[in-house]
């Protein structure tokens, strides 16, 4: 569900446990607020979970389609590489011996001491994300599910957009990186196994592409100089049906 090409550069990496840090997350979504020039925290909060949300399903989506074992994906095994404009770009699910201190993860020491990413933050962070999620659950889906009601949550608290919405986005992102592996069904069956709080994935079929028939906008466009993605929901249907057309014959 890309919006705008961001850059690859990674300037930095966090443990998943900062995804419960309120603060952590706040000063993340200004620096997309930046980036992007608007400063509405709706947007820049959206946006950022877009993002965020993205690389949080995308090992356990492939996961799902190959058939093959990964760790639960609790908070606590989670290490996130960050762009620089404070949009999470890639995550890792770590195995159970990995090195879980703090400070041993690349980047870290580029981490000044007064800043909301600093080690004392982040163990009161990941003592919270422990009584979230407990790291010794198996039940991939079910690890899935705490971890993202908890990432949502604190979002909620930090910028006001409400919960639904933000799980429409996971209803999305897993359904696009199903239809990327070219298997839409394990979207569906993976949404179903999370839990009611996903919607139902929805595909459509448009010049022989399938394609996400969106259940949630990334609200990019009130960005200024941003469009409406091709898909967005929010489009006329006919009009977004001719351009996913026209999209598929480029492709």
């Amino acid at each position: 569900m890309a919006v705008v090409a961001q850059s690859a550069d990674v300037v930095t990496s966090a443990r998943g446990p900062m995804l419960t840090d309120e603060a952590w997350l706040a000063a993340r979504i200004a620096e997309l607020n930046a980036s992007w020039r608007t400063d509405s925290l709706r947007v820049g909060a959206t946006l950022w979970w877009c993002m965020t949300a993205s690389a949080l399903v995308e090992q356990v989506v492939r996961a799902v389609v190959r058939g093959t074992p990964i760790p639960p994906p609790t908070l606590d095994r989670l290490d996130l590489s960050l762009r620089p404009d404070g949009s999470v770009e890639k995550v890792r699910i770590l195995d159970a011996d990995a090195d879980a201190d703090a400070g041993d993860y690349p980047g870290a020491g580029k981490v000044r001491a007064d800043d909301p990413r600093s080690g004392t933050r982040e163990t009161a962070a990941s003592n919270r994300a422990r009584d979230a999620v407990p790291p010794e659950s198996r039940d991939i889906p079910e690890a899935l599910r705490a971890t993202l009601a908890t990432v949502i949550g604190r979002i909620t608290a930090v910028s006001g957009v409400r919960e639904p919405a933000l799980w429409a986005v996971v209803t999305d992102v897993i359904a696009s990186w199903a239809v990327d592996a070219g298997v839409p069904q394990a979207g569906q069956r993976l949404a179903a196994e999370i839990g009611d709080r996903v919607p139902a994935p929805r595909f459509v079929e448009v010049s022989g592409r399938t394609f996400v028939r969106r259940a949630s906008c990334c609200l990019v466009y009130e960005a200024p100089g941003c469009e409406k993605c091709v898909s967005c929901p929010k489009r006329a249907p006919a009009e977004r049906a001719a351009l996913l057309a026209g999209y598929a014959r480029r492709a």
